[in-house]
């Protein structure tokens, strides 16, 4: 740009973010407020003391922004799928407690998803979900809880015991085990 030229960096809708004066040696530093940091497509004009301006020329800003988290999260009852709501374009993980990967979708236009799982997931499994921009930045993770359809193995090591007033034996943590007898 001319030297003692106005440099003005404006948003798509018009708005002048920054602006700085060109040095002698015909560079420039502006400062923008607000920073962007969304991938947002900015023009920038340089206008000289006699009041003519340049062509407005194109520059996108880095993409430094990670998307929100996925919401309305969902898995649905046989397992095999998971839905929700994220950044439109942007690719989302499904990921087992163990942070291995079970399915990814990308986001439709509309923000909506749909990734299929493999395995399916029917035991109350934790899962998460991430959002991955093009930029590569990653959201936080959602997370959402598979259903469980999966019965429990049947109780092991059942013993009564002497005076036949307690039964013990082992059965899946957190599942109700009952005591019937033969009628």
């Amino acid at each position: 740009a001319e030297a003692g030229s106005t440099v003005a960096i404006k948003s798509a809708d018009g708005k002048t973010l920054g602006s700085a004066t060109v040095a002698a040696d015909g560079s420039f530093t502006a400062t923008l407020s607000p920073s962007q940091t969304n991938g947002q497509s900015l023009s920038v004009t340089s206008t000289d003391t006699a009041g003519n301006a340049s062509t407005p020329v194109t520059v996108v800003a880095k993409d430094t922004t990670a998307p929100a988290a996925p919401t309305d999260v969902q898995v649905s009852g046989d397992g095999v799928t998971v839905t929700g709501k994220a950044e439109a374009g942007s690719t989302v993980a499904i990921k087992d407690a163990d942070g291995n990967t079970l399915g990814s979708a990308t986001v439709a236009a509309d923000g909506s998803f749909t990734a299929t799982l493999s395995p399916a997931q029917t035991n109350g499994q934790t899962l998460s979900a991430t959002a991955t921009d093009a930029s590569n930045n990653t959201s936080s993770a959602a997370t959402t809880t598979a259903p469980d359809t999966t019965a429990p193995a049947a109780p092991t090591d059942i013993q009564v015991s002497g005076d036949g007033e307690t039964v013990t034996g082992k059965a899946e943590a957190g599942s109700t085990v009952a005591i019937k007898d033969a009628n």
